[in-house]
């Protein structure tokens, strides 16, 4: 600290250096960082007031007549192209896709080979850009935000502990840990 430098701008400085983070830059992106985890725990919280019958309606007993069985389901629309899948993925989980107009795979909804739940969203070639999933024992929820293929941001509760993290990664790839463990 120099001399007749006040104490409040040593101590910023010392945790904050002016050469570690350009907050211009970095301001923009923390607020759609903040305002997706306010969604995320937004959605949560309503989640956990809807009744059950809205999260798993029961059939009439009456109507249902038969049960389909099938490995794969495809519903095409009109022109004759795919829409939706509904299977099981290359690990053998059962896993729901939605196509674009063109065919690709732009929505993934699923499970991992842990057990563990994902919704991966995709680029026009098919390249995962945001993928939001729980992960380990506790299924700890974790977003993953990418471009060209990199994780660029990732955010969530560290497993085990719980505690939130956030860290992102530059163009070279070096990783920054805003706060938390990751």
């Amino acid at each position: 600290m120099a001399t007749g430098e006040p104490l409040e701008s040593a101590v910023s400085d010392a945790l904050w250096p002016s050469r570690m983070f350009d907050m211009d830059k970095l301001r923009p992106r923390l607020w759609v960082i903040v305002l997706s985890a306010i969604g995320m725990l937004l959605g949560q919280w309503v989640a956990g007031y809807l009744p059950s019958s809205f999260a798993s309606p029961k059939a009439d007993s009456a109507s249902v007549k038969q049960t389909i069985s099938t490995r794969e389901l495809e519903i095409v629309g009109a022109d004759g192209r795919r829409q939706i899948v509904m299977g099981t993925s290359r690990e053998g989980t059962p896993a729901l896709w939605l196509f674009d107009k063109n065919g690709k795979a732009r929505i993934s909804v699923g499970l991992y080979e842990d057990g563990n739940a994902g919704i991966v969203l995709t680029d026009d070639q098919e390249r995962a850009v945001e993928i939001f999933r729980t992960v380990g024992g506790d299924s700890s929820p974790v977003l993953v935000m990418k471009a060209e293929g990199r994780d660029r941001i990732v955010m969530g509760l560290a497993p085990a502990k719980r505690d939130p993290f956030l860290v992102y990664y530059d163009a070279a790839g070096a990783k920054t840990r805003v706060f938390g463990d990751w």
